[in-house]
């Protein structure tokens, strides 16, 4: 059931290398548009059931999402129940997110957010430790964007002196096609982005070493409201793995299920919703 809890956790923080594109921006939108619709449905709480392969429910399973009165603070809660927890806390400003903080297997994380007067996002800075062993790492991400208003490259350095770059391409029809990475004008790994004729984003490509070959590391399926409807993601061991979600008429998520590459049932989760 981890695997269900990653689909949901992205919604709210994404820190894995590369796909910035998707991390910062877009997963920050999409972060930003879930919480506008959380606040527009007078949303205070969220719960999950998880039901296993046999259709029993996992009493075990902890997923719990509170949203304060005023607004300002989402915390998303996880795990086992009377068992080891993961926490996250986003906080917002002016429908904003600004800074989220989360705790992981005694690994503190914190994300803050910088936005231009426009509203375009143009920095992200990480700070991770582990305050047991005194030890942490830093890291910040400038997106620097062209005079067209479209991003141009990213800059990237950890620990103030591991410093890398993406170089952003933009296709005919104004979307990111291409984020190419390089660290002292050497090449690290190019992510390809592709749309469909609504310009939403369907496909994120990069070439797998150990395949040989350009696979897509996601794939996004809507429906007619441009909705998600599905997501494929491709795992470290080479196996595909599909959440498939269904919301009710408020537009809210009620069920997502995720399935192997052999359409076999990984397990599934429902979600209930508490109103102000």
């Amino acid at each position: 059931m981890k695997l269900l809890l990653t689909s949901l956790a992205f919604l709210f923080i994404s820190s894995a290398w590369g796909q910035y594109y998707f991390n910062d921006l877009l997963a920050t939108a999409q972060s930003q548009a879930q919480y506008q619709l959380l606040r527009a449905n007078k949303v205070k709480k969220i719960t999950a059931i998880s039901f296993e392969e046999d259709g029993s429910a996992n009493e075990k399973f902890l997923l719990e999402q509170e949203l304060t009165m005023d607004g300002k603070k989402l915390s998303t809660k996880s795990g086992i129940q009377s068992g080891k927890t993961s926490t996250v806390t986003s906080f917002f400003e002016l429908s904003k997110l600004k800074r989220t903080l989360s705790n992981s297997n005694g690994i503190d994380n914190k994300m803050e957010y910088f936005y231009d007067n426009t509203g375009k996002l143009i920095k992200l800075s990480l700070t991770s430790g582990d305050t047991a062993v005194k030890y942490s790492t830093q890291e910040y991400r400038d997106w620097i964007y062209g005079t067209n208003g479209l991003p141009a490259s990213i800059v990237k350095v950890k620990n103030k002196i591991d410093t890398s770059m993406a170089k952003i391409v933009i296709d005919e029809e104004g979307n990111v096609a291409e984020e190419q990475w390089s660290r002292k004008n050497t090449p690290l790994e190019t992510y390809y982005y592709y749309y469909d004729q609504q310009h939403r984003l369907t496909d994120i490509v990069r070439y797998n070493q150990k395949l040989k070959k350009l696979v897509p590391d996601y794939v996004f399926e809507y429906d007619a409201k441009g909705k998600l409807v599905q997501m494929t993601q491709l795992s470290g061991s080479g196996q595909y793995f599909t959440w498939q979600y269904e919301y009710n008429e408020k537009g809210l998520k009620w069920k997502e299920t995720c399935r192997d590459n052999e359409r076999k049932l990984v397990g599934k989760i429902e979600y209930k919703y508490e109103f102000q």
